[in-house]
């Protein structure tokens, strides 16, 4: 047999440099592309957390003058006469609830909801946090009720979890009744 040889001309070598180079072109961009979008998103990324820092600042600042607040009130009445009267030196934009004072910390696309629980009069520390929560800056506008109602909500069901107390056993028996009653 005979070997056959095979041909390739002068313009196939030339048309795979062309196809390489299209190739490795496409891929430059691609890359290109890439690494400036995943700049965007780690420029936004510092932003995003950068904000969220000053609001946690500017939250400190604020349980800093509540506590100023909290001081100034003294120990003397004790009770109602020493919540009314933190009440009556509230900074603005803080509002109180029984014990608590709400307030939110707003930034420009973000907000930071906060509450803080008072202790008796007297007590050290005068105040401490009872919640955090971060959100978008529209959510807040929309109901400051919805927020407290969410907050006594989560606050009521982590205490009946810690103590053990309230209507953890109540749910479990209705549960289970309820469950009896789907079967039959």
């Amino acid at each position: 047999m005979k070997k056959q040889k095979i041909a390739v001309g002068p313009g196939a070598s030339s048309l795979m440099l062309i196809a390489v180079v299209l190739a490795l072109s496409v891929l430059t961009v691609l890359t290109m592309i890439s690494a400036r979008n995943d700049e965007a998103l780690s420029q936004r990324s510092v932003e995003t957390r950068q904000q969220v820092y000053d609001l946690f600042a500017s939250a400190e600042k604020s349980m800093a003058k509540l506590d100023a607040v909290l001081a100034q009130a003294g120990t003397e009445g004790g009770g109602d006469a020493y919540l009314a009267s933190v009440k009556a030196g509230l900074p603005e934009g803080m509002r109180m609830e029984g014990d608590r004072v709400y307030w939110v910390e707003k930034g420009n696309d973000r907000q930071l909801e906060c509450a803080a629980k008072l202790n008796e009069a007297g007590a050290f520390p005068r105040a401490e946090w009872a919640m955090h929560r971060l959100g978008e800056a529209d959510l807040w506008e929309d109901s400051f009720d919805d927020f407290e109602d969410d907050f006594e909500d989560d606050f009521e069901d982590d205490y009946e979890e810690d103590s053990g107390t309230g209507a953890g056993d109540d749910g479990a028996e209705e549960a289970e009744e309820e469950d009896e009653d789907d079967i039959l």
